[in-house]
């Protein structure tokens, strides 16, 4: 236990973490192209585990490209929300493995291996949504890299066949955009969007990193083409402003969480590559937007 204040956990906490209790389950999620295999669900934890990752989770599978084993920490919180409660984690690199912690819970994973640990204090472990959520999506992150992907802050919806991607930062209204949308579209994500390159060229992913907005769900895992990444910007009226490859690739990079923090060791020439190259295929726009779905006619008229 602690009594107040950080802490930041090393490689030797997580090693002196119990094993987990007799009776846990086990349960696959896959996101995109990756399986995770979850070790150590409490019992009474797996109907609620079940129900948030519903379309992406099932019995062990016996491929998988991560084991996560869950344990109890023995701390009451990592990061102190009475210092400063904006903070949602902070990560850092060990050798090989990213070490990643938030409020109630602290974890690593193997950069380009198949093991993890994700460790949850007395308070997270409720639902454990928050905590194996931001784990998740940090994996996917940095996993996407390897998989000539990326992750990024943006709403995806499906119109047509086709995804619509629409990025920014908090506040950029990408939950505004999947609401206004919600009657013409289908959802894959109004928060995180998974997108690598495939056969057929750089895909959209549906994940289970769902947000508020639930009408109209693609509550199971599949894969769509992308019509165009549109950053948001909210403004009096609407404008469509077609980007160069030079704007287009920091705009997209400015969105992509967990693999550009400069405190972290990656390799950024791999990312701006695998960025530009997406810039290449993908039209990319500046959308000026007002809380309508009048954005959508410029949009649709742009269409290839």
């Amino acid at each position: 236990m602690n009594p107040g204040g950080d802490y930041t956990p090393g490689l030797d906490f997580f090693e002196r973490l119990e094993e987990p209790a007799a009776g846990s389950l086990s349960r696959s999620v896959r996101i995109g192209p990756f399986s995770i295999r979850l070790d150590g669900i409490p019992a009474a934890l797996e109907p609620t585990i079940s129900d948030h990752y519903l379309g992406f989770i099932s019995k062990p599978l016996p491929d998988h490209n991560l084991r996560l084993e869950l344990r109890r920490a023995e701390v009451d919180q990592f990061l102190d929300l009475q210092i400063d409660p904006r903070r949602y984690y902070v990560q850092r690199a060990d050798g090989k493995r990213l070490l990643i912690h938030g409020h109630y819970f602290g974890g690593w994973f193997e950069r380009d291996g198949s093991s993890a640990l994700l460790a949850v204090c007395k308070e997270g472990w409720p639902g454990l949504r928050v905590p194996l959520e931001l784990f998740l999506r940090a994996y996917c992150a940095w996993r996407a890299i390897g998989r000539d992907g990326f992750l990024l802050h943006a709403a995806s919806l499906l119109r047509d066949g086709r995804v619509y991607v629409f990025f920014g930062h908090s506040g950029a209204g990408k939950t505004t955009v999947s609401q206004l949308s919600a009657g013409d579209c289908l959802i894959l994500s109004d928060d995180m969007t998974l997108i690598t390159q495939e056969k057929e060229g750089f895909m959209a992913h549906s994940v289970p990193f769902r947000g508020p907005v639930r009408e109209r769900q693609v509550t199971e895992r599949h894969t769509y083409p992308i019509a165009g990444l549109y950053q948001l910007v909210q403004a009096p009226g609407v404008r469509l402003e077609p980007l160069d490859r030079p704007r287009a690739a920091a705009a997209v990079l400015s969105c992509m969480p967990f693999v550009t923090d400069p405190m972290i060791p990656a390799d950024p020439a791999q990312t701006l590559a695998i960025v530009e190259r997406a810039a290449r295929q993908i039209p990319v726009f500046r959308l000026e937007f007002t809380r309508s779905n009048e954005f959508w006619k410029p949009v649709l008229a742009k269409v290839r």
